[in-house]
């Protein structure tokens, strides 16, 4: 089991990394792409959806949409539609596809689809390679933190009825774990900030990706699934290792260009 994990981790690091090294935007879009599409189909397996050939078509346009055509997405008529879709479907299937379902796996879609496009755009902005590189590795740190700090201090749990082996000190750990992982890299890669900019946009990205992880854990609880799916031996599915990211990114691209280049640029 351990060995089939190491050697998961080792080829997609060493994928996510060509793909950074090569510098091009539009390789770490469709990488990106790829990833949420795969994050949709587990998304829609792991809840036994009814009409799941449909729904997957559905989650994977949605996910194309956003990712690839984002202005034309946020067109009013392309918003009633996706929402004339959540209504129309249960009715013209004669309610095999009940509206709750078309609600869940929308949000879903969409869920996983803007975080796909948030770490696309960063990449794309001046400097994208540092602030995706310290987005990364601020939840990556965020992670090791979290499991070593919880696992040698341990004490109450966080959301026991959510995730049963989360700590509180696990928690606090990978938030400071967060923190120092982005002054770090910052302070040697772009010193151009003050670190306690790089400290609070670490913890910030920490919480959030903290945030991500526990409504994955969420949904995998209602759906009575221990993981995702089985994309990747050892690891689960595609969502187990991006749900923290996925949820980080939107919040990390929206403070650096309204904050960070915003406030102190």
């Amino acid at each position: 089991m351990l060995k089939t994990r190491v050697i998961t981790a080792t080829v997609a690091g060493l994928v996510v990394l060509a793909v950074l090294v090569i510098g091009n935007p539009t390789a770490w879009r469709a990488l990106a792409w790829l990833a949420t599409v795969a994050g949709v189909v587990e998304f829609t397996t792991m809840h036994r959806a009814k009409w799941f050939g449909p729904l997957t078509l559905y989650g994977v346009l949605l996910v194309s949409l956003i990712e690839w055509f984002p202005r034309f997405f946020y067109q009013p008529a392309v918003l009633f539609l996706v929402v004339a879709i959540v209504i129309a479907v249960p009715v013209f299937s004669l309610n095999r596809v009940h509206v709750q379902s078309m609600a869940v796996h929308t949000f879903g879609a969409l869920y996983i689809a803007v975080g796909g496009y948030s770490l696309s755009e960063l990449r794309a902005m001046p400097m994208g390679w540092f602030w995706l590189w310290l987005l990364l590795i601020a939840v990556w740190m965020t992670d090791t933190a979290a499991y070593f700090v919880g696992r040698f201090v341990k004490g109450p749990k966080l959301l026991p009825e959510i995730s049963p082996k989360k700590t509180i000190s696990g928690s606090v750990g990978g938030i400071f774990g967060g923190a120092i992982g982005a002054v770090i890299f910052g302070a040697i890669a772009y010193p151009t900030y003050a670190l306690w900019i790089y400290a609070l946009l670490g913890a910030v990205i920490s919480v959030f990706g903290q945030f991500g992880d526990l409504i994955e854990s969420a949904y995998k609880r209602a759906a009575n699934v221990k993981d995702s799916g089985k994309l990747l031996p050892g690891h689960g599915g595609m969502l187990d290792r991006i749900d923290s990211l996925l949820f980080a990114s939107p919040f990390a691209f929206w403070i650096i260009v309204h904050g960070v280049h915003g406030w102190f640029h």
